[in-house]
């Protein structure tokens, strides 16, 4: 992926991401999402993303928050998009990379109904006592 030779990196990274390494799965995950040297299918990007995100790897959980925020492959879903946020936000140190993910899960909690910010902290709840996610 560093040389930009994505097709490659497709077939080198297949196997290790489907054995369930969550930075295969994410890299394969971008090349989806971003289209980068195939067409982007964010189906694929959306199945890489969430198979690395319940692994609890940060990256795929990001991810996944800007494919339900967009509507990239599942129709929107702020509540999800912010769950997903919030535990990326939870799960990395404090540091710069944290506050942006945070102030991201904000700015997107102010397009949101008191509904869907309850569904959402329903979600969470869920994700911390039985690690399940929607």
């Amino acid at each position: 992926m560093k040389r930009g030779d994505y097709i490659h990196a497709l077939i080198e990274l297949r196997e290790p991401a489907q054995e369930g390494d969550a930075t295969a799965q994410v890299s394969m995950a971008a090349i989806y999402h971003y289209g980068l040297g195939v067409s982007a299918d964010f189906s694929k990007a959306l199945q890489w993303y969430r198979a690395a995100a319940l692994q609890g790897n940060v990256d795929g959980q990001i991810g996944l928050a800007v494919l339900y925020a967009a509507g990239q492959g599942v129709r929107i879903d702020l509540a999800i998009a912010r769950m997903w946020l919030s535990i990326a936000a939870d799960a990395l140190p404090p540091n710069r990379d944290r506050i942006r993910v945070a102030q991201a899960r904000d700015r997107l909690a102010e397009r949101m109904s008191p509904t869907e910010i309850q569904r959402s902290d329903e979600l969470i709840n869920s994700w911390y006592s039985h690690h399940k996610a929607p």
